[in-house]
């Protein structure tokens, strides 16, 4: 695999330009997103929902995450298409563009006790174009590093994206945390509109750096290979996202279940924490954003080095473990918010994002696999966006069962506790495409981790050393 890599074409891009820019694609992404999931939980109930009592208005407010990411399995069909039929590249600048402006969008929106019910009208109609960008970013994003790097190191640069989100993260609630500190007031008079807009300094930047990115490889191949098929092949025959509904359906389905708990755990500790932390145990906005912020770090810190551990132990294996972390993290991160001390908020919002880094580094690397070059981006993208709907159904719902079951988070952390059982069992169930090429993930290369080892170590299989050494 070495060799083959190394005969190819020489391209401008090599693989730690190409990943630095996923990654500053999905900062931009994730610190859209991250502002708007702060918002949700601190300021959007009274600026947009007012004539509802506190409770009534946070579902409310988190309902528009939903209602909004109506959008993302549309945008995963869309860039997808463009991405599978015309470029990645093409794909991810459309992406950003169109994130961008509606982010900057939402900071010139006018509130309810401004323009009525115009106003939350207005903050779903822009959410939903929102969520629409966001449908094609980050399958996109992962695809590109990916298909850039080295057989040794795909989930090491695969994880770029990911740890881009928690750069995102780690500005949004940074920014907050900054602006709370001006007091509530404040932030809800006029405060909150200055992350929104600051947005555009970051998409400008990324914006100059995509443009200086190369193509993809395996995209270009798949692409000559196509042509080569005349136009009687299959693909030329049918939309990719046909593709993956009549070829790859199951795989789509297991690998959303696979994708649920690195979304839906995010909006819980992120929403339903952030809240529960002011309203309930009296932490202060600012308090409860920088907790945030802790966790963020985590993610930044522990996403590469996860992947390194993907790369030699296995991805299937070490996303695994992430998994299963999340069943470990769902009660002791309430036992910890419950201190009502600082380091206990921070230890209840790093702990299960710990679980969530370890699973998210090398699962969109280790998903890639599971759909063939011609339909890779759209099947990717259609998987995680439509866990991302269902995720961003959790802080309303858990929300609700906080409320409904007497103000007890016990109902929240036994769902959170099943978001994470599912996933393991879909993430078990998925298996690489038969037509994907060699498979980055080193357990689905061998029959057994023994075997793996004994091939790398001996200069066995040259597909297993390729995946598995370090």
């Amino acid at each position: 695999m070495s060799q083959s890599t190394g005969a190819a074409a020489p391209r401008r891009s090599g693989p730690w330009k190409i990943a630095t820019a996923s990654m500053i694609g999905t900062t931009v992404e994730w610190y859209d997103f991250g502002i708007y999931a702060t918002a949700a939980a601190l300021v959007f109930p009274e600026l947009f929902f007012p004539e509802m009592n506190r409770a009534l208005g946070t579902v409310m407010s988190f309902a528009t995450l939903f209602v909004g990411a109506l959008g993302r399995p549309l945008g995963a069909v869309l860039f997808g298409h463009i991405g599978d039929r015309h470029g990645r590249k093409k794909a991810l600048i459309w992406s950003m563009t169109l994130m961008g402006a509606a982010t900057v969008c939402i900071g010139l929106l006018p509130t309810y006790h401004q323009a009525g019910v115009l106003a939350p009208l207005l903050l779903v109609l822009i959410r939903m174009i929102q969520s629409l960008a966001v449908g094609g970013e980050w399958g996109g994003a992962v695809l590109f590093a990916v298909e850039h790097a080295p057989p040794r190191r795909k989930a090491f640069f695969g994880s770029f994206p990911q740890v881009g989100d928690g750069v995102g993260y780690f500005m949004s609630t940074g920014v907050f945390a900054l602006i709370a500190l001006l007091g509530h007031d404040a932030l809800a008079d006029w405060a909150w509109r200055l992350p929104f807009l600051l947005s555009a300094v970051l998409v400008v930047v990324g914006l100059v750096i995509r443009r200086s990115m190369d193509e993809s490889p395996e995209f270009e191949a798949a692409r000559r290979a196509q042509a080569a098929a005349g136009p009687g092949g299959r693909d030329k025959e049918s939309a990719p996202v046909v593709g993956v509904l009549r070829h790859a359906w199951k795989t789509w389905l297991l690998a959303t279940g696979a994708f649920l708990i690195t979304v839906g755990g995010y909006y819980v500790v992120v929403t339903f924490m952030s809240t529960y932390a002011v309203t309930e145990l009296g932490f202060t906005d600012a308090q409860a954003a920088g907790a945030g912020t802790a966790a963020s770090v985590v993610v930044i810190v522990c996403t590469p080095l996860s992947a390194l551990l993907a790369d030699r132990y296995g991805l299937r294996r070490v996303t695994l473990i992430g998994v299963l972390l999340h069943l470990v993290a769902a009660f002791p991160m309430f036992w910890l918010a419950d201190t009502r001390s600082i380091a206990g908020l921070w230890l209840a919002m790093c702990l299960p994002m710990l679980a969530s880094t370890i699973a998210y580094a090398s699962l969109g690397t280790l998903a890639a696999g599971w759909f063939a070059p011609r339909v890779r981006y759209t099947g990717l993208s259609m998987s995680f966006q439509t866990a991302g709907l269902l995720g961003t159904l959790a802080p309303a719902a858990t929300t609700w069962l906080y409320s409904a079951f007497g103000d007890s988070w016990v109902p929240v952390a036994l769902a959170f506790a099943g978001m994470a059982a599912v996933s393991a069992v879909c993430l078990m169930a998925c298996r690489p495409a038969p037509d994907a090429g060699p498979s980055p993930d080193a357990t689905a290369t061998t029959a057994t981790t023994a075997t793996t080892a004994e091939d790398a170590l001996s200069g066995g299989s040259a597909d297993a050393v390729g995946v598995t050494r370090t």
